[in-house]
């Protein structure tokens, strides 16, 4: 009876909430709401700068805790599985929409190209930091560390956030600087994986990747080539800017996104896959973890795909493929690559048929399908996230020509929404699915009321965790209702999380380009110019003479 009383009582206060926030959207639209979280993201979140090689710029934060005065005590950049996926696609997205509708885009055009420099900047620079860390070679100069071109191979670590970058902006997330902690490259009031996280300096685990391939092929698909003579742009090095013209993305002063964007998916794919005469990786019945090895003996089954750090010799520390899972991912990351780049190169080690495409589909589609007839139902509890973002890119069907994987992705059931994947592959497979994803159509126009009534949940002061609030809604209380829609409906008010609430601004976007993609503009002499997040507002900071490592800049050649 009592768990009867709670679960009413429940439902009444979400009734009662949504009601408030639906008819709050009388007062602002969720155009207005888009505009506020942009403000707010710029404003408290991210550093845009161009100068883009300096460490921790151009990658926004993800979550804050905050205390009584609801002023940021502890600012997080988390496991990097949202912050490239969800800025990268609001910024093609907004790029897209804004330029469709005659806007100014230039702003917007900007922080992509910021940003995707900032992965060129995690590419080239990763493997220095990482001999310096680990003191792995001698040297002479710092600038010996840097093993150009050879560095830029797709090995990432997740974000570089610094002590340095630290200590110079703090101010702009409203923090402290706070005090060092033992490993003497951070303070105790924010958290990188660069930093500390659970593995000091950690590189990209698969789900990091795949998660970027999704927004890397959402920017091929959106942006156009631009001319950027009149973005700012400040390198300390030439080896970013050479590269990119040796690849022919950087002409004069053109940038070929496509291009560029094919060129980081066959770096990042490669890391995921090995060829022969590297070793195998190879699963043992003893402690059940597979490793590179030269010996099989003994061995379940044997892999070329897995993710190696190129520095210290040994797997990455998390998603590495011990588990086969790059393995299991194989054909769907194969596939996704030979869509982005429209080259079919990408399949390796029966990756395109046998057991791991067969697998891929059948987990994907909840069903173990013999000789294409029926066969047992795989459980629902199997987390299939990657599978389903991988799919979104590719189109992975059981069939070619099915329509099966949009009502799939389009499953609406607690848990396992995913919301914004079904949005993705109408966009990057338009010409199939406008067949049946079109107005009139039922599945479409419960859709668009979906989406609409799920945006206009968010908050408008973007998302928290904190349930006292007025405006709290559980659908909009984590890091990313998008990447963990388990998570929602967080309540703490006494330890109150704020969140950048990117998933709102991705998904906003998503369904304007899908469902309403005229008349989008953004405001004339908005507040957040981006120039005024530059060195200019925050000064380089003083550190000499203080015991600690700032990974302030990369040296200069």
């Amino acid at each position: 009876m009592k768990n009867i009383i709670k679960k009413y009582i429940t439902t009444i206060v979400l009734l009662t909430t949504s009601l408030m926030t639906c008819l709050s959207q009388d007062h602002s639209s969720l155009s207005d709401k888009y505009v506020n979280y942009r403000n707010r993201l710029l404003n408290e979140w991210i550093v845009v700068s161009s100068d883009v090689e300096q460490f921790g710029v151009n990658i926004p934060a993800v979550d804050r805790r905050i205390d009584s005065l609801e002023k940021p005590i502890w600012v997080s950049w988390s496991d990097g599985n949202s912050n490239f996926n969800h800025w990268l696609g609001i910024l093609a997205t907004e790029y897209r929409l804004l330029k469709n509708n005659g806007q100014d885009y230039q702003e917007t055009l900007s922080m992509l190209l910021y940003s995707m420099i900032a992965l060129e900047r995690l590419d080239l620079y990763s493997e220095y930091v990482l001999r310096k860390y680990h003191k792995t070679e001698t040297y002479q100069t710092e600038a010996d560390l840097i093993k150009y071109p050879d560095d830029i191979n797709g090995f990432l670590l997740r974000d570089d956030v610094s002590l340095g970058f630290w200590l110079q902006y703090c101010k702009h997330f409203n923090s402290e600087y706070g005090w060092l902690i033992d490993t003497k490259d951070g303070t105790s009031t924010y958290l990188s994986v660069f930093r500390k996280g659970v593995i000091a300096k950690q590189g990209m685990s698969q789900d990091n990747i795949i998660y970027l391939l999704q927004s890397l092929a959402i920017t091929k698909q959106l942006v156009d080539n631009e001319n950027i003579s009149n973005i700012e742009l400040k390198f300390i090095n030439n080896y970013i800017p050479d590269y990119l013209k040796s690849k022919n993305i950087l002409k004069a002063d053109t940038v070929f996104f496509g291009k560029w964007v094919d060129d980081l998916t066959d770096r990042l794919v490669n890391r995921c896959r090995h060829d022969y005469p590297e070793q195998k990786i190879v699963l043992k019945p003893k402690k059940m973890k597979a490793k590179p090895s030269k010996n099989h003996l003994g061995g379940i089954m044997s892999s070329y795909w897995y993710i190696m750090n190129p520095v210290t010799n040994d797997l990455v520390a998390e998603g590495n493929g011990e588990d086969m899972g790059v393995w299991g991912n194989s054909y769907g990351i194969a596939e996704a690559a030979n869509f982005i780049t429209g080259k079919e190169i990408y399949h390796t080690d029966g990756s395109d048929k046998g057991l791991s495409a067969y697998l891929f589909k059948s987990l994907l589609f909840k069903s173990l399908n013999f000789l294409g007839q029926g066969g047992f139902p795989v459980p629902d509890n199997i987390d299939d996230y990657m599978f389903r973002a991988l799919a979104s890119i590719a189109d992975i069907n059981r069939k070619e020509n099915s329509f099966d994987l949009l009502y799939l992705l389009g499953d609406k059931r607690e848990v396992w929404t995913y919301e914004h994947n079904p949005l993705i592959l109408v966009l990057l497979h338009n010409a199939k699915y406008s067949k049946i994803y079109k107005p009139g159509n039922e599945f479409y126009e419960n859709d668009k009321k979906y989406y609409r009534e799920l945006l206009g949940f968010a908050p408008f002061d973007g998302p928290s965790s904190d349930d006292s609030r007025p405006d709290y809604h559980p659908f909009w209380s984590s890091s990313s209702r998008l990447n963990w829609p388990n998570n929602k409906g967080n309540h703490n008010r006494k330890n109150v999380w704020e969140y950048a609430g990117m998933d709102y601004m991705f998904l906003y976007n998503l369904y304007r380009l899908v469902f309403e993609p005229d008349d989008f503009s953004l405001p004339q002499n908005r507040e957040n110019e981006i120039v005024t997040k530059s060195s200019q507002a925050y000064p380089v900071p003083n550190m000499k003479d203080i015991d600690a490592e700032f990974y302030y800049l990369p040296p200069k050649k």
